[in-house]
């Protein structure tokens, strides 16, 4: 299938220093949840007199952004990436202390799997120029920003099923360790009915060597998630999507050793636990 990604406002690229804009105004600050630990948000309460939103706010070199949700509150996200060390985020605007956070430690398990097909675990040099290809993609849709105001960040889940691999935990296949689990797996027969937990437009619906049928999802405002290993995708590029649409069905192309959804969530590039969006979290 040809990929096409639609244009965008500009793409996101992320660096030492913070990012910092109003993303968005909202009536429902409450998503993403406070979560400060490695793979989760940090969601801190400020006064509107105590900051100025048009101006820089250093967050150790993190990005942020600012929901507004009243004429005197607002709170400020702060995507953690998993390899985050510090055991603190300050946030400063010129050179003034906003708020001093605690990052609690989370502990991961190991995950290890077993996969037949050489292919899929050292891949033949015919194979790589597509897997960079479609990394290159991936990583230009996880790092879509589009300035769209988003009423509701909440979610719903995308499909009914077992938790079979939660997000962030260390992996290894056939023995040899991997890249962190950047998603979540829900575990469910072939055929299983995906559906859009949030409203969006379709950036990517397609094939790829890893990820097998996949969609990526644009929520606007540097919200990103993603829906691998689908047997068959049911939107295409520039789709709009509303919450609950269906998107595809469970499948187990791609890199896989059963029927599941790998589930992938992205806040301005940085993949978070998709937990801390749904609205059934604790």
């Amino acid at each position: 299938m040809r990929i096409k990604i639609l244009p965008i406002v500009f793409t996101l690229f992320l660096s030492s220093c913070a990012f910092n804009q109003k993303l968005f105004l909202s009536d429902n600050c409450k998503f993403p949840i406070n979560s400060p630990y490695p793979g989760g948000v940090l969601s801190v309460d400020i006064r509107n007199k105590d900051f100025d939103r048009n101006k820089k706010i250093n967050s150790d070199g993190l990005a942020s952004s600012v929901c507004t949700h009243s004429l005197y509150q607002s709170k400020i996200f702060i995507p953690i990436p998993l390899d985050f060390k510090n055991e603190k985020i300050e946030m400063k605007q010129d050179g003034l202390a906003l708020s001093t956070n605690k990052i609690l430690k989370k502990e991961y398990r190991e995950s290890r799997i077993t996969i037949s097909n050489n292919d899929f675990v050292s891949p033949s040099e015919e194979l790589l120029p597509r897997i960079q290809r479609e990394y290159g993609l991936s990583q230009q849709a996880r790092n879509t920003f589009t300035p769209l105001k988003l009423k509701d960040w909440s979610m719903i889940e995308p499909v009914k099923g077992q938790i079979s691999s939660e997000f962030g935990v260390i992996r290894f296949i056939n023995n040899k360790p991997r890249n962190r689990h950047g998603g979540m797996d829900i575990a469910a027969p072939e055929g299983t009915k995906v559906s859009a937990p949030l409203s969006g437009e379709v950036i990517i619906a397609s094939n790829f060597f890893y990820k097998g049928n996949v969609v990526y999802v644009n929520h606007g405002a540097g919200l990103v998630s993603s829906y691998s290993h689908l047997s068959i995708i049911k939107v295409k590029n520039g789709d709009k999507v509303k919450r609950g649409d269906l998107i595809g069905l469970i499948g187990q192309t791609g890199r896989v050793t059963g029927p599941h959804l790998h589930w992938e969530i992205y806040l301005m590039g940085i993949a978070i636990n998709p937990e801390v969006f749904l609205v059934n979290s604790k």
